[in-house]
């Protein structure tokens, strides 16, 4: 960060377009979320994220909504003015932009299991012993309850 700039000078990433930062992390995220990225080096994963396909974008909306994720990053950036020119900039820790990506992971899992309950796939219920939601897939045989096949 530059000295002139009132803040520590180490540790944060100044950002110049929040709009495109947003997108990126969530292209991030999500391919990231891509069985066949870990087989990627990092160049070509990188260039997979800023080249993201077409057909991917619907789902990518669906899934990491751009205000939410916006909602996400905002919260952790900072504004700054110049000590002598007074011309704002936008900052972020470093360790908030990791911050960021992890709610972003949290965010897209929580919206898919969102998805999943909706289709009826999965089923959940709070658990106060663990004070958390649990998960499962529901069985093919949950809406019939008393059609059970018997078992020994």
């Amino acid at each position: 960060m530059h000295e002139d700039y009132e803040s520590e000078n180490d540790g944060y990433l100044e950002i110049s377009n929040v709009d495109k930062l947003v997108n990126f992390s969530r292209r991030l995220i999500y391919y990231n979320f891509d069985d066949e990225s870990e087989k990627l080096s990092d160049a070509d994963f990188f260039d997979k994220v800023q080249k993201i396909k077409k057909e991917d974008m619907p789902e990518l909306d669906k899934y990491l909504p751009f205000e939410e994720a916006k909602s996400i990053m905002k919260s952790l950036i900072i504004k700054r003015r110049h000590k002598k020119t007074k011309i704002p900039k936008l900052f972020m820790k470093e360790s908030d932009y990791d911050e960021v990506l992890v709610q972003l992971n949290q965010r897209m899992v929580s919206n898919i299991i969102r998805g999943l309950v909706n289709k009826g796939v999965v089923d959940s219920a709070f658990d106060n012993e663990r004070n958390d939601f649990i998960f499962w897939v529901k069985d093919k045989y949950d809406e019939y309850d008393n059609e059970r096949p018997e078992t020994d």
